[in-house]
């Protein structure tokens, strides 16, 4: 009798201490979705890239992100064999967004890892007309206020203040800051 005691409280301490076990192991897991990682960047284009890793997310759902600009200032000009041609004209755009709200599903192990380029701004009925054989083409762009954003758990992966690039060396005109480049009005994309 004495015996089956023992082995009926043995067997509910090893049951209890499974319990516990199982109930510590599910509070574990759970986490919040943070940015493990988050860049925001131009790539040789002047296209805005935002690259990211978040983790903590819940397996198998999805997520919604935007690689977003508040003001964009983009030079054009025409040119004719790498050589500039005529004026150059100033393309101002206010919140910009890239083409679509991107939705990606969460693998298992609760993270995503990816990259959103959005594309300069474009206004095709303001754009400057060059005269063939001469090209129109981007010359340099400022970026202002970008960053990377969770649009689903409302988190701001990473930002940047201001980001610039020449694109050609030779073209003339300039972009100006992003102070100044929010007073002015902007242009509506694609049109």
């Amino acid at each position: 009798m004495k015996h089956t005691l023992r082995n009926q409280a043995q067997r509910a301490g090893i049951a209890l201490a499974a319990v516990a076990a199982f109930s510590a192991l599910g509070t574990g897991t759970s986490q919040a979705a943070s940015f493990a990682s988050a860049a925001v960047t131009l790539d040789r284009f002047g296209n805005l890239e935002c690259t990211l890793r978040e983790t903590g997310l819940p397996p198998g759902g999805t997520v919604r992100y935007d690689c977003t600009a508040t003001d964009v200032g983009a030079l054009t000009q025409c040119f004719l064999r790498n050589k500039a041609v005529g004026n150059s004209k100033l393309m101002v755009f206010h919140d910009v967004s890239a083409s679509e709200v991107h939705n990606y599903e969460v693998k298992s192990n609760g993270s995503i890892r990816t990259a959103i380029v959005t594309q300069i701004p474009e206004s095709e009925a303001n754009a400057l007309l060059c005269t063939a054989p001469a090209e129109l083409k981007v010359s340099a762009v400022r970026w202002c206020n970008a960053s990377i954003v969770d649009l689903t758990n409302n988190i701001v992966g990473a930002s940047e203040p201001v980001l610039f690039v020449q694109l050609i060396a030779n073209a003339s005109g300039s972009v100006p800051s992003c102070d100044t480049l929010a007073t002015l009005p902007g242009l509506p994309p694609g049109e």
